[in-house]
């Protein structure tokens, strides 16, 4: 087992880092380029993301865990903390962030539609109605 598994941070040292982040402007990146710019306009944080929401939501899909080398460069880049997202349940994905050294790991997901029109539950309720309806009873 890695010093890093090994290692937690304290009350003080999670209280305080939330402490310093409230109120200041954590920035979505993709690249270590747009960490150090993040940096430099005044962030106090970055969030290294595979894609950036709008991105997601037009094109589709889900949002996956930034590469490592990436996340490894951003955190070279910027003196700021270093935030990274696992998708919610998927613990291997947070250990990995965790033994890179982020700051934060934020497990969470990007929702994105479906499919354009009415919800698919919606037509498969009706469908059941119709066909319980039809059914002797």
């Amino acid at each position: 087992m890695s010093d890093v598994s090994r290692r937690t941070g304290t009350d003080t040292v999670k209280r305080g880092l939330a402490e310093m982040l409230s109120g200041g402007v954590i920035m979505d990146v993709v690249d270590a380029e747009q960490a150090s710019l993040a940096e430099a306009a005044g962030a106090v944080a970055v969030m290294a993301l595979e894609r950036v929401p709008s991105d997601i939501r037009r094109d589709g899909g889900v949002a996956r865990m930034s590469d490592p080398t990436m996340i490894e460069q951003i955190k070279a880049a910027v003196t700021i903390p270093v935030m990274a997202k696992a998708r919610i349940g998927h613990f291997v994905e947070a250990q990995i962030l965790e033994a890179l050294g982020v700051d934060y790991v934020d497990e969470s997901e990007v929702l994105t539609p479906g499919r354009r029109g009415p919800p698919h539950r919606q037509v498969g309720v009706h469908r059941s109605l119709r066909l319980r309806r039809d059914q002797p009873g």
